[in-house]
This record gives structure tokens, C-alpha cells and sequence, in this order.
């Protein structure tokens, strides 16, 4: 008689679970969208997006025009598109990845927040967590 093959997934027998990056995305975009416009929203968007390595070089990314410019550079440079509409309730980013046939893009965020600036950053943030294993 052979045994039964277990159907609990890789780990051994009464180890607890392996969490994921996936598994905490919903916790991560929630933390990153109570987030303000600021220091520590430039830091997030500069460490994650841009690849800032030093702390305080991230300045502005949240909260200014050029900061914005940087932001949406990169994230075309990662064959992204950028949709910011703003009317006078407030701003809204989405962020699409193109697919490879670029005949299809995939949507990785959209973020609502007051001023463009802002919306663009946690909107890269958002999308750079959710393409984490395929950036180049």
C-alpha cells in the first residue's frame, strides 16, 4: 500500500506556515496609503522606487512637481504607464505595468490623495510592491 502524498505544501509536519510577500501586500498598501506626504513618504518612495541607498537624499518626492517628474521617470523606465487625473475634489494615479506583447497592460495601483505629488509616490510604492519579483 503506498502512502498518501501530503497535501499541507512543502514545509514539515506541525511547522507553522511560511508567510510571503504576498501574504502581507494588503497590510503594506494599507500602511503605505495612511502614510503622509513628507519625509518619511520620500524615504519609502526613494528607497523602494528609486533606489536611494542613503537615508535623507529623498527629499520633496511627495510633495513636489520635480520629486513627482523623478518618480514617474523611473516607474517608464520600468515600462510602466502613468495615469494622473486631477479635478477639484483631489488627485487619482494609476499605475499599469505593459505586458511583454504590449498589446495588454496589468494594473498595479491606484491611489486618490490631495495633491498629484502625493498620489504618484504612494501609487509607485504600491506598484513597486506589486512587481517586487519581476524588476529588473
Amino acid at each position: 500500500m503506498k502512502p498518501e502524498p501530503r497535501r499541507g505544501g512543502p514545509g514539515k509536519a506541525g511547522s507553522p506556515p511560511r508567510n510571503t510577500t504576498a501574504d502581507a501586500t494588503p497590510t503594506l498598501n494599507a500602511a503605505i496609503m495612511a502614510m503622509a506626504a513628507g519625509p518619511a513618504l520620500d524615504e519609502l518612495v526613494g528607497r523602494s522606487v528609486l533606489a536611494i541607498p542613503i537615508a535623507g537624499r529623498a527629499r520633496g518626492l511627495s510633495t513636489t512637481w520635480e520629486g513627482m517628474r523623478q518618480v514617474v521617470d523611473r516607474l517608464t523606465g520600468l515600462r510602466c504607464q502613468v495615469h494622473v487625473k486631477v479635478n477639484a475634489e483631489g488627485c487619482l494615479c494609476e499605475v499599469l505595468r505593459v505586458l511583454e506583447d504590449a498589446a495588454a497592460a496589468k494594473q498595479l495601483s491606484v491611489v486618490e490623495a490631495t495633491l498629484a505629488p502625493e498620489a504618484v509616490a504612494k501609487a509607485a510604492a504600491i506598484a513597486c510592491l506589486q512587481m517586487h519579483p519581476a524588476m529588473e
